[in-house]
């Protein structure tokens, strides 16, 4: 509200969209829907964004350098663990680090190891 309120258009949040907090989907623990409308509702400039897609993220970015008069956010949809089988949209995930055997395999399925 405060950065609305003072027009802090040099401010830009992103938040990452997984849609799991914690050990649980968040429709589960804590429903944050509709989440566009309550950002917009405090006064912020709303862009939504594959999180996945550095070019739509890049794009976001420079609209909010853009904005006039009020702050922006960037909402990324994302899924957690994207492209890792034993991880992807798994909230057990969400806080737990792997063992070496499981980030060697991680990083094999992406291409990376």
């Amino acid at each position: 509200m405060a950065a609305s309120h003072y027009s802090l258009d040099n401010l830009t949040a992103i938040v990452d969209r997984n849609r799991i907090q914690n050990d649980d989907f968040c429709e589960n623990v804590m429903r944050t829907d509709p989440l566009p409308d309550k950002w917009q509702a405090f006064g912020w400039h709303v862009q939504e964004v594959d999180g996945h897609d550095l070019s739509q993220v890049i794009e976001a970015l420079e609209k909010a350098r853009d904005t006039r008069r009020q702050p922006s956010v960037v909402i990324a949809h994302t899924v957690k663990g994207k492209g890792v089988s034993f991880m992807e949209n798994k909230p057990e995930w969400h806080g737990k680090a792997p063992t070496p055997e499981q980030a060697e395999l991680a990083l094999a399925e992406l291409g990376s190891g």
